[in-house]
């Protein structure tokens, strides 16, 4: 077996068509129960992962992220921020991400208001935020849920809110 098993092998195993091991492992219908039992045992055997970044590359979907931050200036703190999200989209450009990014004026709570529902309007995929006052954040982040769009917190963290991830300075 080579280190890394691939669907190909398991159909081998098994002696199933690929088409067959894709079925199982996907939890679709049209596969026999003796072929599923002989797939199934396969799996286990092998203690068979899927590799991710083959099945995302796959599907071929694409992944939109919005990211709202502080305006800033050259030089400050949020501008390493902003480049570390721009390098990830980079890095990971295989995976069809995109990223925009908006800015608020952190003296301004209206601003933050009006760029978050900038965001909202947009539909991201995800939404990285640095957030502003508890209550301010809480109202929004409660729109938020209400569309199922995960979420993050970068530099603060706000008790009673249950981000995915909480990024912290560094």
């Amino acid at each position: 077996m080579p280190e890394r098993v691939r669907i190909k092998d398991i159909a081998q195993l098994a002696n199933v068509s690929v088409g067959t091991v894709d079925r199982v492992i996907h939890g679709r219908n049209g596969v026999s129960e003796s072929s599923k039992k002989k797939v199934e045992e396969i799996l286990e055997k092998l203690n068979y992962q899927p590799n991710m970044y083959a099945s995302a590359l796959a599907t071929n979907k694409k992944y939109h992220f919005a990211c709202i931050v502080p305006k800033h200036s050259v030089g400050e703190y949020w501008e390493s921020v902003e480049e570390g999200m721009k390098k990830a989209v980079s890095d990971f450009s295989d995976f069809h991400i995109t990223l925009t990014i908006v800015y608020y004026d952190q003296y301004n709570f209206n601003s933050f208001l009006d760029v978050a529902n900038q965001v909202i309007d947009i539909k991201p995929d995800g939404i990285i935020l640095s957030p502003t006052t508890a209550s301010i954040t809480m109202r929004y982040i409660e729109e938020v849920k209400k569309l199922n769009i995960p979420y993050i917190f970068i530099d603060s963290n706000i008790d009673g809110l249950q981000p995915l991830a909480f990024l912290a300075k560094f």
